[in-house]
């Protein structure tokens, strides 16, 4: 029974996090939720009395792929092949979770006692990969002063959580594929172009 329990649990977070990605949490409902998920609304209470607390739940999980991306060696920030997959873990882990990026004013109306800890997290998120750029920097692959890197951090974070909409209003695209994924991850890495020092970087990001 423990493990049932477990499974479905797993399976409405799942659900939940598909659901919000693509129309935000203010727009499901808890009848829509329970039907893609396969059960009735009883038994999605059972589990989660509030959307709050799938909110709550599914903020635990963001929290800890976050830690885990930006729980990095510092060879990230010397190596250019090691540089570009750390960029590429942030812009999947922000593409993964985009909901809590985009939809943020709705996250709050939903879960109030998230109130704090996703601008909070963040904060935390920009922080880490400031460090990264500087260490960058400090090792010969980029050249910037430290108001270009405050710059790019907050462009790369607009460009990568961003992205669905854009595709949504500019391109009408309804049913996003992995080639989409990877233009979006083009046009962050497009914002390095500037300042790119590195020519095996320069390489690996094809602006040779």
């Amino acid at each position: 029974m423990a493990e049932e329990t477990l499974n479905t649990r797993d399976r409405v977070l799942e659900t939940c996090l598909r659901l919000f990605n693509e129309a935000g949490p203010d727009a499901v409902t808890t009848a829509e939720i329970a039907g893609a998920v396969g059960i009735n609304e009883g038994n999605l209470y059972y589990y989660f009395k509030r959307k709050q607390d799938i909110l709550l739940a599914l903020f635990e999980q963001f929290e800890a792929a976050m830690n885990q991306v930006a729980s990095v060696p510092q060879s990230s920030s010397a190596n250019p092949d090691a540089a570009l997959e750390y960029l590429k873990r942030w812009f999947n882990l922000m593409w993964e979770w985009r909901f809590f990026y985009r939809d943020g004013a709705s996250v709050m109306r939903v879960a109030p006692k998230l109130r704090g800890k996703n601008m909070k997290l963040a904060d935390r998120g920009q922080a880490e990969i400031r460090l990264v750029l500087q260490g960058m920097v400090e090792n010969g692959l980029l050249r910037m002063a430290p108001a270009e890197i405050d710059r790019l951090v907050v462009n790369a974070w607009i460009v990568s959580s961003y992205w669905l909409d854009y595709l949504h209003c500019r391109h009408n695209v309804t049913r996003v594929t992995r080639d989409h994924l990877d233009w979006g991850f083009s046009q962050v890495l497009s914002l390095f172009l500037p300042y790119i020092m590195d020519e095996s970087l320069a390489k690996s990001l094809k602006f040779d």
